[in-house]
């Protein structure tokens, strides 16, 4: 007897967003009156923005997304801006990054010969980053300059937020000396900018841990470098901060970042960022006497040390 299914489905329409990114797509590489086209060179020099003379950056877009028989979404946006007022650099960064991954569960409703497919999603948040950070320096690396350019003092307050690694909140103030070294040209890296301060922390976890207070005083040390081979820019950051009281608490940032020009304001931009810390957050996980077994209780344990974000971006430059 043949068997009979009634089932939605959807038309092969082309997806609205996708139609809308297309549509904006030549009017965020241009960035110019109707009429006006900006030249095709990646290299040609970018004019700064009616809107914000004095400010330079970026802001950063991804985006990944799978429905059907799989369901998984993946939503980035970053952005980092500096202005220099006299001798005064401000920098200021942030990024939000989320990501869910989902589980198609399919069941029958009716009878054998009779039967209507009915689906459904069980979403789970895999990612959840953000952060929020300023700087304030002295803008004291001189292009063209063969020595060190001298010791400044520089300041910094950061925020972020890790749901992944079981971080709530970390908040940081930063205050120390930054000396930079190395020539400068348009084919070589330009200095490596090395910095060191005490740091304030505050760090909230999901799962408090009692042998690391909440909030302590740290070492940090910085270290920043960037600079183009042939047409790509490449950028070195890294950041480290030990905590001075508990002595084997050690957190470790380094990320690494390679554009490519697509237009004088458009590039793609990839980027490599590992995270190590010493001693991680702590989760409570589900215990069994026998793997696949009920669960008898939970206990307490680290989460890993290290993570690995990978990330390729189209990047909006001004």
């Amino acid at each position: 007897m043949a068997t009979k299914q009634r089932r939605r489905r959807d038309g092969s329409r082309f997806p609205a967003s996708a139609v809308l990114l297309l549509a904006l797509l030549p009017s965020a590489a241009g960035g110019e009156e109707p009429g006006r086209q900006e030249p095709d060179s990646p290299t040609e020099e970018r004019r700064p923005l009616p809107w914000a003379p004095d400010w330079s950056g970026r802001v950063d877009v991804n985006l990944t997304s799978s429905s059907g028989n799989a369901a998984s979404r993946s939503v980035g946006i970053g952005a980092e801006a500096t202005r220099e007022i006299s001798r005064i650099r401000l920098a200021l960064d942030g990024a939000v990054l989320r990501a869910s991954t989902g589980e198609v569960v399919r069941r029958a409703v009716g009878t054998p010969d009779d039967f209507e497919i009915l689906s459904s999603v069980r979403s789970q948040v895999s990612a959840d980053r953000s952060h929020l950070r300023a700087r304030v320096s002295e803008a004291g690396l001189l292009e063209g300059s063969s020595a060190a350019t001298g010791l400044h003092f520089f300041g910094a307050a950061g925020w972020e937020r890790d749901g992944a690694a079981g971080v709530s909140g970390r908040y940081e103030v930063t205050a120390g000396v930054e000396v930079g070294f190395g020539e400068t040209s348009d084919r070589v890296m330009k200095p490596v900018e090395f910095g060191a301060g005490l740091s304030f922390l505050h760090q909230r976890d999901e799962v408090n841990d009692p042998d690391v207070g909440d909030t302590t005083v740290g070492l940090r040390v910085d270290g920043r470098s960037a600079g183009t081979i042939g047409a790509a820019e490449v950028s070195l950051v890294t950041a480290s901060t030990w905590n001075l009281r508990t002595r084997d608490d050690l957190r470790l940032d380094v990320t690494g970042a390679i554009a490519m020009p697509v237009t004088a304001r458009l590039a793609f931009r990839s980027s490599a960022q590992i995270l190590y810390d010493t001693r991680p957050a702590l989760e409570r996980v589900p215990l069994s006497l026998v793997e696949g077994g009920d669960s008898t209780g939970r206990v307490v344990t680290p989460r890993a040390r290290g993570d690995l974000i990978l990330l390729i971006a189209l990047s909006w430059r001004f």
